[in-house]
């Protein structure tokens, strides 16, 4: 199937999207500091022991967390993550993961979905404390259905080091990719240009190796590199790279796409960070 083809499906895709959610509001939170969840279930840590495991994942409108809930134990590349960063995601999932998994965690919700009635928004799972947690309220809203985008942010504590991370969820191409940039932007400016490890991760929602271009570009101005990975979506048999993290500092050891799951229809993406101790 041509390109042109495929971005045409992919738009027919959107547009019956939106026929059904146009006539249904979309309540967005708007406030930068609410509504936060939060919740502690990890047993205190042992030494850190020199590495790092991230893991990023889109778990569709959290619809099948059993499943994922199945996957994230049993998979090798999964397995003991020390940092989960979850998109679309409501409060009860993020908590039933957080709880069964042992996982300390702050969630916030972008809006109230149209399609599902639920939260729907970004977390942050850590098996090291978390604090100073915030939301970042990302410019433009979604053209289809008027959503709010946003990204969370948290401070791990591994050992005696401070720890940003940021998980992300930026629109998708119904919005032009120069405000999708400009999402990104957002996210980049408010970085800690201070602190010598970061970890950003999300579903930026690129569908070309331009858009991970771009996105590589904007995330060089804070001095991050982006985690060698994939496609991570399939669409009429093509696969786009929509889920990436950025790291700065450490060596990256290990990374990639664990495209088996039956949970979303995102696959998770996921590195492991050498550190010194």
């Amino acid at each position: 199937m041509g390109a042109m083809r495929l971005f045409f499906y992919l738009l027919l895709g959107v547009g019956l999207t939106a026929v059904f959610t146009a006539c249904q509001s979309t309540q967005n939170y708007d406030d930068p500091n609410a509504p936060l969840f939060a919740g502690s279930y990890a047993e205190t840590p042992a030494d850190f022991a020199g590495e790092l495991k991230i893991v990023s994942w889109n778990i569709k409108f959290a619809g099948e967390v059993e499943q994922a809930l199945a996957e994230l134990p049993e998979v090798e590349a999964l397995r003991a993550a020390d940092f989960l960063l979850l998109q679309e995601m409501d409060e009860a999932s993020v908590d039933a993961i957080a709880r069964t998994l042992g996982y300390n965690y702050v969630y916030y919700p972008a809006s109230v979905h149209p399609e599902t009635g639920r939260n729907f928004g970004n977390a942050i799972l850590s098996k090291w404390p978390l604090s100073q947690p915030g939301k970042i309220v990302l410019p433009y809203e979604s053209p289809t259905n008027g959503q709010t985008r946003i990204a969370v942010t948290a401070v791990a504590t591994v050992g005696d080091r401070e720890i940003p991370l940021y998980s992300t969820h930026n629109e998708t191409f119904v919005l032009s990719s120069e405000k999708r940039l400009q999402q990104t932007e957002t996210i980049v400016e408010q970085i800690d240009k201070g602190a010598d490890i970061v970890i950003a991760g999300g579903d930026f929602n690129t569908i070309s190796q331009i858009g991970v271009a771009a996105l590589e570009e904007r995330f060089a101005k804070a001095d991050m590199e982006r985690v060698p990975t994939g496609p991570t979506v399939i669409r009429a048999g093509k696969g786009f790279p929509a889920d990436h993290i950025f790291v700065r500092g450490g060596e990256i050891a290990a990374s990639g796409v664990w495209s088996e799951t039956e949970a979303s229809d995102h696959f998770p993406v996921w590195v492991e960070l050498a550190l010194e101790k």
